[in-house]
């Protein structure tokens, strides 16, 4: 499914105010992230889910910010030091080919992959990662374009996830986005 990686350009509209009024993060992740939390951020560009998240899981909670693209992740330290949260957000540049956070297995208690996955060359592969990842019953959030991603697609990837250990919950109603939540099994 990869056709292309978001351009660095692109991610300040995607960090932009105004998206809030089409995926307003604070609703969209509440149910889900709570105090305390380590949560996983994955193609997290600028930080637009990034920074609410790092409100809500608090002083002692932690969101891991991965993205393959140095300069997006530099852009969002930069923005989570100006509101006060960079102590609770860590970066870290994967590969192309992995998501690369071996020594962090069963450390994430929610993950969210928003407009990424079609990113991925490999959903066999990052699947599996985010299986060793995630604590067991820690849910994940999917959500992709639907103007750039098919339900197809979607439920390709939601399959692919039922092999490396996760249930399909149920199907979350994001505006232009197809979007599921799942729960990783007990191991």
């Amino acid at each position: 499914m990869a056709k292309h990686i978001c351009p660095v350009w692109m991610g300040y509209f995607l960090a932009s105010g105004l998206r809030k009024l089409l995926h307003n993060p604070t609703k969209l992740i509440g149910p889900y992230v709570t105090p305390d939390m380590t949560v996983l951020d994955l193609g997290c560009a600028m930080g637009f889910f990034s920074l609410p998240m790092a409100e809500a899981v608090g002083p002692e909670g932690k969101v891991v910010c991965v993205d393959v693209q140095p300069r997006m992740l530099a852009i969002l330290k930069r923005r989570a030091a100006r509101v006060g949260l960079a102590d609770r957000i860590e970066t870290h540049v994967c590969r192309k080919d992995s998501i690369a956070l071996d020594d962090r297995a069963g450390s994430f208690d929610f993950a969210l992959a928003f407009a990424v996955l079609h990113e991925v060359a490999d959903q066999e592969h990052t699947w599996d990662e985010l299986a060793q990842l995630l604590k067991p019953n820690a849910h994940l959030l999917l959500a992709e374009p639907a103007g750039h991603v098919t339900e197809d697609e979607v439920e390709q990837s939601v399959s692919i996830a039922r092999k490396h250990g996760f249930v399909f919950n149920k199907v979350l109603l994001i505006r232009w986005a197809h979007a599921a939540l799942l729960t990783r099994t007990v191991s």
